[in-house]
């Protein structure tokens, strides 16, 4: 559980690891859905390879369930320009909010907004938002100056250093 303050810091902190012309059609995809009456924790933003390999091992080489069919480089969120989120609903405590993994409802309108600001949804993934600009991940520019930058990467070394524990069951 998390109060209103940890739920939009770490919003704006994981929209800030986003390449830069992707963070500004995240928040204002944020600030849709706040005005729609859905408060929306952003929970994962920019990965880095490193990140993605250790994902795409479990269920495979790790044990689990699988949890992402993309390899390093093949996911939108290792060019900072993907996001996952969730919405959050009030807990039974005063203040404190909780995510909300099964409003099929706020997921779908989160999609229906997105596209609005040329945000798409992947039918795998509940919660997952990504630049519609590319097709695919190919088509993403590949350089190292291009999405996923280096203050995107430092933002989201700074934001791994404070333990923030919300995650998808």
């Amino acid at each position: 559980m998390n109060t209103l303050g940890e739920v939009s810091s770490r919003t704006l902190k994981t929209i800030s690891t986003l390449e830069l012309a992707f963070q500004r059609k995240a928040k204002q995809w944020l600030e849709e859905m706040i005005q729609t009456g859905i408060l929306p924790l952003v929970y994962t933003g920019f990965r880095s390879m490193e990140e993605q390999a250790a994902l795409y091992a479990i269920g495979r080489s790790k044990p689990g369930k699988i949890v992402t069919k993309a390899r390093p480089g093949e996911s939108y969120h290792n060019h900072g320009l993907a996001f996952d989120w969730v919405p959050m609903k009030p807990a039974a405590k005063v203040d404190l909010f909780q995510a909300d993994w099964d409003d099929e409802t706020a997921f779908k309108l989160g999609e229906r907004v997105g596209i609005t600001f040329g945000l798409n949804a992947i039918s795998w993934e509940t919660g997952h938002l990504q630049d519609g600009r590319y097709a695919s991940w190919r088509d993403i520019p590949q350089s190292k100056e291009s999405p996923g930058t280096k203050i995107a990467e430092k933002n989201r070394q700074a934001m791994q250093s404070r333990k923030v524990g919300i995650r998808k069951p």
